[in-house]
C-alpha cells in the first residue's frame, strides 16, 4: 500500500464530528474492511484534492464525504458485502442502492448538506454509465468523481476489501485506461502525481487543460465539449 499524508482530523464543529463518528462506528462494527477502506480513501481523496489545488474548505468537505461515503453498506446484508463483487443481477440491485441510502441517512441534517450529494454520486461515471443518476462529466460533483478514483484504486490494492488483489502498477494502468470514460481524466492525473510524482502518462486526447480551482460540488450543470 502506497504510504501518503494522513487527512483524517475532522475540520467540522463539534456535532457533525459527534454525528460523523457515530456513523463510523457503526460501520467498524457491522463490517471492519469497509471502516478501514473508507479511512484510506478519505486519505487519497484529500490528497486528490490538495494537488488539484483545492482549498482547506473544501478538502475537508472531500475527506469528510470519503469517511462516510460507504456507510449506505449498513443497509445492504453481509452475505451480498462477502460476495461482492461476485454477485447476481438481483443482489447487484440491492447494493447499488448504497449510494442513495447513505444519502438518505444524512438528507435531513442540515450540517452534512455539502456532502450527501458527493455520497450518492461515488459511483457515477464520466461518460454517463455509473448509477445511481447516469450523471455524466462535471455534472458529477468534483467531490465525487475524487472519491471513484480513490476508492478504485484501494479497492484494487487493499488486502481489507478481499477483492481483486492487483498490484500498484496495475492499478494504475487500469486508472489511466479509465481516463475519460470512467474517470475524470483531470482526477487521475493529480491522483497518479500525488502518489508517484512525475510519472504521469495520459494520452494527449485525455490530458485537460489548466483550470481555475473548482469547488467540491458543481454549481450548475454545464455544457460538455465534445
Amino acid at each position: 500500500m502506497i504510504s501518503i499524508p494522513q487527512y483524517l482530523d475532522f475540520t467540522s464543529n463539534k456535532k457533525t464530528k459527534e454525528i460523523s463518528l457515530f456513523f463510523l462506528d457503526l460501520l467498524e462494527r457491522k463490517n471492519k474492511r469497509l471502516f478501514l477502506h473508507s479511512q484510506q480513501v478519505a486519505n487519497y481523496a484529500s490528497s486528490i484534492a490538495a494537488k488539484l489545488g483545492l482549498s482547506p474548505t473544501e478538502i475537508g468537505t472531500i475527506k469528510n464525504a470519503a469517511l462516510l461515503h460507504d456507510i449506505g453498506h449498513l443497509s445492504v446484508p453481509n452475505v451480498i458485502l462477502a460476495k461482492n463483487p461476485y454477485l447476481t443481477t438481483k443482489e447487484m440491485a440491492v447494493y447499488k442502492r448504497h449510494c442513495i441510502a447513505g444519502y438518505s441517512m444524512l438528507e435531513n441534517m442540515a450540517d452534512f448538506n455539502n456532502v450527501i450529494d458527493i455520497i450518492k454520486s461515488h459511483h457515477e461515471k464520466w461518460d454517463g454509465s455509473g448509477y445511481p443518476d447516469r450523471l455524466k462529466g462535471v455534472n458529477i460533483p468534483l467531490g465525487a468523481r475524487i472519491i471513484a478514483v480513490a476508492n478504485h484504486y484501494d479497492r484494487n490494492i487493499n488486502p481489507c476489501t478481499q477483492q481483486w488483489q492487483k498490484t500498484h502498477q496495475e492499478a494504475i494502468k487500469e486508472l489511466l485506461d479509465g481516463a475519460g470514460t470512467d474517470f475524470d481524466p483531470q482526477v487521475v492525473k493529480a491522483f497518479i502525481e500525488a502518489i508517484v510524482p512525475g510519472k504521469v502518462s495520459l494520452k494527449a486526447k485525455d490530458a485537460p487543460k489548466a483550470t481555475k480551482k473548482r469547488s467540491a460540488k458543481s454549481a450548475a450543470p454545464k455544457k460538455e465539449k465534445k
